[in-house]
């Protein structure tokens, strides 16, 4: 896909990411929730979070991956070929910081309310959740979630460099009681 040759290159890259996961998730059947970031990209436009969630939302043992940038949304978009096992919750989230994502100042603050919200609608029973950060090691993510998820046991999974990397991560993680 060609960008506006005038726009940043981040801006490109940020904006072809999430068209190219949206439709994954529409291809997979799985529903996007999209959270508006305050600042705008750089070419004036909304920047936006966005979660995807896979398996019932009752469940006792789920996975949170979190994507920074291209390969990381790459990577996010060949796990929603996958099939979970029965129980199973995988939540997918996109561009935890899309200002960062397009080349913009990172938000730490607003990254720590979206994590929060997350915890709340998607991961509110789970009691076991593992925590796969593509792209870069986030300790933000274990705080946000320990103080969300009081009771639930948290799962810091290994680094990946490709989806089936991470696909293997996950999968042991599901497996192990």
């Amino acid at each position: 896909m060609r960008g506006d040759p005038g726009s940043p290159p981040g801006q490109n890259s940020y904006r072809a990411a999430r068209r190219a996961f949206i439709a994954a998730c529409e291809k997979a059947h799985v529903e996007t929730v999209a959270r508006v970031h305050p600042a705008k990209g750089p070419d004036g436009k909304p920047l936006f979070m966005d979660c995807a969630a896979m398996g019932p939302r009752g469940a006792d043992k789920a996975a949170v991956v979190v994507g920074y940038d291209a390969p990381g949304s790459a990577m996010m978009i060949a796990l929603l070929s996958r099939t979970l096992p029965a129980g199973a919750r995988l939540v997918l989230v996109h561009a935890l910081d899309p200002a960062a994502f397009a080349g913009k100042p990172a938000d730490p603050a607003w990254q720590a309310a979206m994590l929060g919200a997350i915890a709340t609608e998607d991961l509110s029973r789970v009691r076991h959740l593992g925590l796969l950060p593509l792209g870069r090691r986030d300790e933000t993510l274990k705080t946000v979630f320990q103080a969300h998820l009081t009771g639930a046991e948290l799962t810091e999974l290994p680094q990946s460099a490709t989806a089936a990397q991470a696909w293997q991560e996950l999968a042991a993680f599901f497996a192990a009681d």
